[in-house]
């Protein structure tokens, strides 16, 4: 009856008084608790005995009944814990099978996650070294065409800044950057280097942005025309060991410069580089003196960033923009263009626009490399779990033993965790290791350097060892309690150690369930990402890139270039294996290089004008690259006035202008910049950059001979590679000496549109391959416990006349169970999840039911192969030998 009561009282309460009172008081104190409780439960209900109850143990707390501080031994801690140390290591050793699974699973889930931190802290850091980088936006522009947003620009027009300046008083500075192109930079003979990160700067960019310089006086290093800046890495190829400040560089051999400034290079996580910064003076009054570069809202191309002050509500300013510029400019203006502000924090993950500085990332892609690390850790402590209390059989009479002898829970918890923590820390240990040893491999893998973030920041890594160091904590705490709470006088029955109770069973059963979701959606996700990969590699483009080489056209030019350009093409033409040559401002792969926002039909209203991509190449250029027609013709060198009138549309920009159908375009006018073109053809639209796109509106007109070559396209055989690409080079040499010769091949150029989708895909199918590999890992090792723990069941079912198949169908229908109950979770999850990274590209596959259903297949096939041959080894056991001690 007293134990009975004691139960209806609580073990709280009780457990509070004998945690402070002296053991000797205990029995006949707890009676009278005991009695006290069951009085006012009969008289006035549970609620009131049990507030009683605790009030009266609070009024025990004297000192007359408390533990004296003499009985607390300093010494009693540390040989506790050495104690625990040796029997873990003991514990350790002995169980080698669980002990190398436990650690094979937490090793290569632990070093996974820690990669992926690496990457996913990496990504999240950019531009964050900036002292002010929360203060910090970057201005863009929409081009609006009835009320939508038609073009989306990273900059902002060359009036955007001043403008903000002029009407918000919470904008304390601002720089304008803007492109100046791909160059070649020299000093003196046979010393030049080619740069494509080369900008007009203001000299506030280094007011505004951490960016240093170890030489020369911010103040005044970019305050004058023909001053320039430049990298650390830039000077030391250019000046070798010679101080560079002072002297003086030529810039595509026709305009001097002189070096007033060295900046660090810019570190890998900006999202914004350059190797050269040449004054913006320069821009403004000598290459562009009449253009209205302060407030034109019409001219793209700037890049532009105000300085807000502390606390400034961003959001608030940017939605007072439209109401600056309908005061500042006409309404037509103020209608066509719209203005935003992007933190710069955010830019590099969130930033998708047309002329970005450097690629970007992807936040969502982030986001869910972030989710595989976390899955593939969980998955490795739950396989901790799994096996410890899965391997109870083996412990449960150890615990018995320890109990009878004396030990407490308590003392049974601190040994368990004790056991949790040693393999945890070596195998945190081993995890670091890993990741210094494999991370050469790592950035190959990722295409980027992440300087070894984890080893040194000091502090990311104090947080990374507390996260391991919690998660090794809450994962040992269940064993620990599951184990410790065990009764002596059942576990220490013949055979019936093995005993699980209910609670752990279904725990157990939840967190394998939670292991196959996450294979499923793994491996329903890794074929995904290859599809739409495959997809878009595999896409018509709409024009031929093999077998194209790319040459670099001269950046050195005078009055001879139009000759010298003939020169070269011609003798390339008379190369055997090349089938023709075309100069062009821009190469499919890359972005077009310029913008018209006016272009119209010849006696159209101006409010009819439209925003177009601009690209000028030779007449050959379309027919070069087996651009397919829909009405017209190619432009030809046999029509003598196409190398100055003539233009060719693609179907949207076609489509664009109103004109109703691409026939209908061809003989028309079209003007912008102040010049007519004939529109001779319209092409069928194909896509410059990649299939991930949306098709853009073009104009590709007519290239004059006069106009520099950015590039030239060469068709050729490489039946003879070698001796061809050795022929162009010399005939470059001999054409163009002051230039260096540089090229690539357009299809290995076009593929590195894909390199953000490659690169995740292989990380994605990488990691989610450890994932499914540490779950299989611990999937062998509990199937291990299970029919090792019914091998005494299986063996009476033996002698009552059942077969192995019937064996197998029975320890593999709880698998089966489960697997089914987690493809039903993880297929809408699964599908979700995809679906939010696919929204990215313009072109996407749709997900079919079957990958699901593949996945699914392929769960239940690897969950059920180590489980059938573990069935059939129990099943064929002799019954005699399972059954002897019976």
């Amino acid at each position: 009856m007293k134990d009975g009561i004691r139960r209806e009282l609580g073990k709280a309460p009780l457990k509070v008084f004998q945690w402070f009172c002296r053991p000797e008081y205990h029995r006949d104190i707890e009676g009278d608790l005991i009695e006290l409780y069951q009085d006012r439960l009969d008289e006035k209900g549970p609620g009131y005995a049990n507030l009683m109850s605790w009030i009266d143990v609070a009024l025990l707390f004297r000192p007359s009944i408390i533990k004296p501080i003499s009985l607390f031994n300093p010494l009693k801690g540390p040989f506790m814990l050495k104690n625990n140390l040796k029997i873990a290591w003991r514990q350790l050793s002995k169980n080698r099978f669980v002990t190398l699974i436990n650690l094979s699973g937490l090793i290569i889930g632990m070093t996974a996650a820690l990669f992926i931190w690496q990457y996913v802290h990496f990504e999240s850091s950019y531009d964050k070294f900036h002292e002010k980088s929360e203060q910090i936006f970057r201005i863009r522009t929409d081009r609006i065409n009835d009320g939508v947003p038609f073009m989306q620009f990273a900059g902002g027009t060359a009036g955007a800044a001043p403008l903000l300046k002029k009407h918000f008083t919470q904008v304390d500075d601002y720089v304008k950057l803007r492109g100046a192109g791909e160059a070649v930079f020299s000093y003196e003979y046979g010393r030049s280097v080619r740069l494509d990160r080369v900008f007009f700067s203001m000299p506030s960019l280094f007011d505004i942005f951490s960016f240093s310089l170890v030489e020369g006086d911010e103040e005044t290093a970019l305050s004058e025309p023909f001053f320039a800046c430049i990298s650390q890495s830039t000077a030391k190829k250019l000046f070798g060991d010679e101080d560079p400040i002072g002297k003086t560089i030529m810039h595509n051999n026709s305009r001097k410069l002189q070096v007033t400034g060295v900046f660090a290079d810019v570190p890998a996580n900006s999202h914004i580089k350059f190797d050269i910064l040449i004054s913006y003076i320069t821009f403004t009054d000598v290459i562009a003196p009449d253009a209205p570069t302060e407030t034109s809202m019409t001219w793209d191309g700037y890049y532009s960033y105000v300085l807000l002050q502390p606390g400034t509500d961003w959001q608030d300013l940017e939605s007072r923009i439209p109401a600056a510029i309908e005061q500042d400019y006409d309404p037509e203006i103020a209608s066509m263009v719209a203005l935003y502000l992007q933190p710069l924090e955010d830019i590099h993950l969130n930033s998708h626009y047309l002329f970005e500085t450097e690629v970007n990332g992807n936040q969502r892609v982030v986001q869910f490399l972030w989710l595989i690390g976390i899955s593939v850790l969980l998955i490795a402590w739950f396989n901790y779990i799994n096996f410890s209390t899965a391997n109870s059989e083996v412990r449960a009479r150890e615990v018995g033993v320890r109990k009878v002898l004396g030990g407490t829970q308590r003392k049974l918890i601190y040994q368990f965790l004790t056991e949790a923590t040693l393999l945890n820390i070596f195998a945190i240990a081993v995890s670091f290791l890993l990741v210094w040893l494999l991370q050469p491999f790592f950035e190959r893998l990722i295409g980027q350097p992440v300087s070894l973030s984890i080893f040194s920041e000091t502090n990311l890594l104090m947080i990374t060892v507390a996260v391991l160091l919690v998660g090794t904590l809450l994962s040992g705490l269940y064993p620990a309690f599951f184990l410790s709470s065990m009764r002596p006088i059942k576990v220490l029955k013949a055979g019936a150690g093995g005993s699980q109770r209910p609670q752990s069973k279904w725990l157990s059963k939840g967190l394998v369930t939670l292991q196959f979701i996450a294979t499923v959606i793994l491996i329903a996700g890794t074929f995904i990402v290859n599809r739409q990969l495959k997809f878009l590699q595999d896409t018509d483009l709409g024009f031929e890139v093999d077998q194209t080489l790319i040459v670099k056209g001269p950046k050195s030019t005078d009055s001879t270039f139009v000759s010298k350009s003939n020169i070269f093409k011609q003798q390339l033409e008379q190369l055997g294996s090349v089938r023709g040559v075309a100069a062009s401002t821009s190469i499919p792969g890359q972005a077009f290089g310029w913008t018209a926002g006016g272009v119209q039909r010849v006696g159209a209203a101006e409010d009819q004008s439209q925003s177009f991509h601009v690209m000028a190449a030779d007449v050959e250029y379309a027919d070069l690259y087996d651009m397919e027609l829909v009405a017209g013709r190619h432009m030809s060198t046999e029509m003598g006035s196409d190398e100055s009138i003539a233009c060719l549309l693609n179907e949207t920009g076609a489509a664009l202008l109103d004109f109703s159908s691409p026939e209908d375009a061809v003989g028309k006018e079209i003007e912008f910049w102040g010049d007519r073109f004939m529109v001779v053809g319209v092409l069928k639209d194909f896509y410059q950059e990649s299939a991930k796109s949306d098709i853009e509106p073009l104009v590709l007109r007519a290239r004059p001979p006069q106009w520099d070559a950015d590039y030239y396209s060469v068709k050729m055989s490489t039946d003879q590679l070698g001796s061809t690409l050795a022929s162009v080079e010399e005939s470059w040499q001999k054409v163009f000496p002051e230039d260096p010769f540089e090229h690539f091949f357009l299809n290995d150029h076009f593929n590195t549109q894909y390199e953000s989708e490659l690169r995740f895909s292989r990380i994605f199918s990488l990691f989610s391959g450890l994932a499914i590999f540490v779950s299989c890992l611990g999937l062998f090792a509990l199937v291990t416990f299970t029919t090792e723990r019914r091998k005494k069941e299986i063996g009476i079912r033996r002698v009552l006349g059942a077969k192995i198949s019937g064996i197998v169908r029975m320890i593999s229908m709880d698998f089966v169970r489960m697997i089914l109950l987690a493809l039903i979770l993880a297929t809408p999850l699964c599908w979700y999840a995809m679906n939010l990274w696919l929204e990215g590209f313009a072109n996407r596959v749709n997900i079919p039911w079957w990958y699901f259903a593949i996945a699914g297949s392929i769960t239940l096939i690897v969950a059920l192969l180590p489980v059938s041959l573990q069935s059939i080894r129990a099943a064929l056991l002799n019954p005699a030998d399972t059954l002897k001690n019976e």
